[in-house]
């Protein structure tokens, strides 16, 4: 679950969730959210809250406000990671209300919104884009919600919110209630519509409240809201069918503000090609304690339906199950499929429970690249929840397993999530990074053949080369945004300069207090590091694709490419998709270009960026960025490069972050921190804070947080009391100890003669 909470004393205590609205424009085959939560501080004082949400870790955030019980709206911008927070923290110190977005996974976003009033509310409003993914049929999509955030396996990074690791993020005594609407505009009558996860009610035709509506065709429309108030309990996925969709159809968007266009090519391949000859599949089965119940039950289900559509010529089988450990089915290696060995696995698989214990994902796979036949292609399923935190070590591993891989015996992993709380980043990362595909089961849907048909075709399918894209220009260095950018350090001055300012600051410079009895001589100085040596980037490419390099089509499973053009040339009439097939036959298709229909918002140039993004995160970036050896450069220039994408096209990521500061004059002073004790009255080696405001405050609070401050030095003397009472009583043992420890001395012994001599 996600929501509001903040820290009182040694407590997590959350915030009641008012409503959460959740508003989708889908069209083409991409869908714009804006996601509102409106939240209530009923505590009798001014909070610095914190709340966590699940974003697919496919869509690109890029619109951030937060709105003021008066009405004020405060648009947030994107600026570096650390200078965001930078700003943030200042902000809350001058008493301002500020609130802060940054990600700390692909998939799990944390917002921190500071010097909340009592007993006001304030509504939080995320604006994402996020491009459709398959469905069980052809010419269907389906829309995914995330509103849970699964408990995940593992140890978090210092960076993930804390939430994810308790209990305590719950939403208010009253149960918190989401409400979603979305308008859907397809390119040909809708034949079908409806959700596999909630009851929805379902209205057809266009808004009344476009213009020309009437002439607008009836049956491209749809309207869909939540017949019912659902609690959040598991996510919300939309389907719909209509003609055309699968068909090749290119996109673009004009930048309101920069000489950009981006422009996304989207298509289902549809062809027939021979079967790779000879394969080894590895079924790789997460039965871990999260996939109790329906998903396991799922999860069986498909590996029926896997083992029996296995091609039978020359095809190897294993089967391994994994959570706390892992277990193939047969510990010497994969066996050849046959009748034999196919009821030997079916009957494993009946018999399979969630009873593996942890989610330990990173090494099961290790174990399959291990353990994997060299002398053939080989194809790994995985079927999980994907409901771990490791996400980078995983990928890592796939990544590099994958690259390993000889050219005669290439790697492929795909995944088939399961679960109403799947982990986007996990299941969709493995995929993306193994050359594989990813499909999403929710555990409600009674029906998946179609998806594993997709998986079991993009596993057998021979691999393609040489694939690009014409976007019809060039692909050259270019400067229409900046001539370069640098990341550098504080320039230095002049030495007369230095001089100046060394004079200016003497002169105002305070008598020196030798004996400062606030200064603590045994404390350590943390200074900062030496800076590294600065990073100059090139200027833009006159495209910039995702996937910077595209390495296969599979039938069946859609394609998705982006680009971003420089300049304000006009747009192509038509791009082409190039490549060659294992036969050596030329591949050309030629796409016409349309405009984008989605809302006037640069939504596609945030998609777009986010997935160049993901790209340099995916190690996929460009040589020319810099020298692979160099480790070091390598990483703080793809670092450099995101940076500028997310700050150039306002899209948050794990290195850039929105942040929103109202200007107006503070309606509170600014506020301190109370050390708070810990809940086993000992010294933490963090120390955990509460903000209180500072003597003097005329709000009407100021009576509870002074009775609120007095507990809490209270509580904290009294903890220090006993701490010296118990060093009292250690000291009395200790000294008595000392005196009982006089009988036991010996006297001292002569010395031998010869020793006495040489003295």
């Amino acid at each position: 679950m996600f929501g509001l909470y903040y820290t009182h004393q040694t407590q997590v205590i959350s915030l009641p969730l008012l409503a959460v609205r959740a508003k989708a424009s889908i069209k083409e085959l991409s869908a714009q959210v804006k996601l509102t939560q409106t939240y209530a501080n009923d505590a009798s004082f001014p909070i610095e809250a914190k709340y966590s949400f699940p974003i697919p870790a496919r869509a690109a955030v890029y619109g951030f406000t937060m709105v003021k019980q008066d009405g004020t709206r405060v648009v947030g911008s994107v600026l570096e990671k650390h200078e965001a927070r930078k700003t943030y923290t200042t902000a809350v110190e001058k008493g301002q209300q500020a609130s802060l977005v940054e990600q700390h996974s692909p998939d799990v976003f944390q917002v921190s919104v500071g010097n909340i009033p009592p007993k006001e509310q304030v509504e939080i409003e995320l604006l994402y884009a996020t491009e459709l993914g398959e469905d069980e049929d052809n010419d269907s999509v389906r829309f995914h919600l995330p509103v849970n955030i699964g408990a995940r396996y593992g140890k978090a990074s210092e960076s993930t919110p804390s939430p994810l690791t308790t209990t305590l993020l719950v939403a208010s005594s009253t149960t918190p209630f989401l409400s979603i609407t979305a308008d859907v505009e397809a390119v040909a009558a809708i034949s079908k519509i409806g959700s596999p996860s909630h009851t929805v009610s379902t209205e057809l035709g266009p808004d009344p409240a476009l213009p020309n509506f009437q002439e607008l065709p009836f049956v491209n429309y749809a309207r869909i809201s939540l017949s019912s108030d659902s609690a959040l309990d598991k996510d919300f996925v939309l389907t719909f069918k209509s003609a055309g969709l699968d068909a090749p159809r290119c996109v673009a968007e004009t930048h309101p503000t920069f000489p950009t266009t981006a422009l996304a090519l989207s298509f289902v391949p549809r062809f027939t090609l021979p079967d790779l000859a000879r394969q080894e599949f590895v079924l790789l089965v997460d039965r871990s304690g999260s996939m109790g119940g329906a998903r396991i039950a799922a999860a069986r289900k498909a590996l029926v339906v896997l083992l029996r559509a296995l091609p039978h010529q020359d095809t190897r089988l294993q089967i391994v199950s994994f959570g706390g450990r892992s277990a193939p089915l047969w510990p010497d290696g994969s066996r050849v499929y046959t009748q034999t060995t196919l009821e030997e696995a079916t009957h494993h698989v009946d018999g399979m429970q969630a009873d593996f214990g942890g989610t330990e994902i990173r090494r099961a796979l290790e174990g399959c690249f291990q353990g994997r036949a060299l002398d053939r292609p080989t194809s790994v399923l995985v079927l999980t929840d994907g409901e771990a935190y490791d996400v980078d070590g995983v990928l890592r591993v796939v990544k590099t397993a994958v690259a390993a891989a000889p050219d005669g015996a290439p790697l492929r992993v795909s995944v088939l999530g399961i679960g109403n709380s799947v982990s986007t980043a996990m299941c969709e990362g493995i995929a993306r990074v193994g050359n594989g595909t990813c499909m999403l089961v929710g555990e409600a849907e009674t029906s998946f053949t179609g998806k594993i048909a997709r998986l079991l075709k993009a596993a057998r399918a021979p691999l393609l080369s040489n694939i690009t894209v014409d976007w019809g220009r060039p692909v050259v260095e270019e400067s229409t945004l900046e001539d370069d950018f640098e990341v550098v350090e504080k320039e230095e001055g002049t030495k007369e300069e230095e001089a100046v300012e060394k004079a200016d600051v003497a002169e105002i410079k305070p008598p020196l207090n030798v004996f400062d009895e606030t200064m603590d001589p045994t404390q350590l100085n943390e200074n900062e590091p030496p800076p590294p040596a600065s990073v100059v980037l090139p200027p833009p490419l006159t495209v910039q694709q995702s996937p910077f390099k595209i390495r296969n089509l599979f039938p069946g499973t859609r394609v998705n490419v982006y680009a971003i053009l420089q300049g304000r040339s006009s747009l192509p009439q038509t791009v082409t998709l190039r490549g060659v097939s294992p036969d050596g036959a030329e591949i050309a298709l030629p796409v016409p270009v349309t405009t984008s229909r989605l809302p006037s918002t640069p939504a596609l140039h945030a998609l777009a960026a986010r997935k160049i993004i993901q790209d340099l995160e995916d190690g996929q970036q460009n040589e020319a960025l810099a020298d692979p050896a160099d480790a070091d450069l390598l990483a703080r220039t793809v670092r450099a490069s995101i940076v500028r994408l997310g700050t150039t096209y306002s899209v948050s990521s794990a290195h850039t972050s929105f942040v929103a500061v109202d200007e107006t004059l503070p309606s509170m002073p600014p506020l301190s921190y109370v050390p708070v004790a810990t809940r086993r009255g000992a010294t933490s080696p963090r120390r955990r804070y509460q903000f209180v405001n500072n003597p003097g405050s005329d709000s009407d609070s100021e009576e509870d947080e002074l009775d609120m401050t007095v507990n809490i030095m209270r509580d904290n003397i009294t903890k220090v009391a006993e701490r010296g009472e118990r060093l009292d009583s250690l000291a009395e043992s200790s000294s008595s100890l000392s005196v009982g420890a006089q009988g036991f001395r010996r006297p001292a012994l002569p010395l031998p003669a010869a020793a006495s001599s040489r003295r």
